[in-house]
């Protein structure tokens, strides 16, 4: 099967949920959000963190058996990517399509984040060290992003 293709050869569709956003904020952080629940993100390096990110998302594809949306601010350049269950990562068109590939195309790999040995996004466990989440690059713990409360409005009603 030809990535970006499905089983009948058709172009690809990628679900808008869950809602995954990127953001990199500079060559050392940024942030992930997975559903309104933000991930502060940082690594070495702007690579390890766009790696780590890719990891996070890929584990939600693994866990959901499809690809996933992830919607990348680099730069100041949007860029919507599909995530596959795989590791491999294709750019995603107008239509919330997969591009498809002209070739086969390999997962995504980045060093260990304890060994620094190189392993596939879709790692659980590095398997030089044993490191659990070998390619995490999560700064803290998620939180909810904050909503604004609205309550106080309706009483001034």
């Amino acid at each position: 099967m030809i990535p970006g293709r499905d089983r009948a050869g058709g172009v690809e569709p990628v679900v808008g949920w869950p809602r995954i956003t990127a953001t990199i904020d500079s060559e050392t952080d940024g942030t992930l959000v997975i559903n309104n629940v933000l991930h502060p993100c940082w690594a070495a390096s702007a690579e390890i963190l766009r790696t780590g990110m890719i990891a996070r998302c890929a584990a939600v594809a693994i866990t959901l058996g499809r690809p996933v949306r992830l919607d990348v601010t680099d730069s100041g350049r949007p860029l919507a990517l599909a995530v596959r269950p795989d590791g491999v990562v294709q750019e995603i068109d107008g239509q919330g399509r997969i591009v498809p590939a002209e070739s086969d195309l390999l997962p995504i790999t980045g060093p260990c984040r304890r060994c620094r040995q190189p392993g596939p996004v879709t790692a659980a466990q590095c398997t030089s060290c044993g490191v659990e989440d070998p390619l995490g690059v999560l700064a803290a713990e998620p939180h909810p992003i904050a909503s604004v409360d609205r309550t106080a409005d309706l009483g001034a009603m």
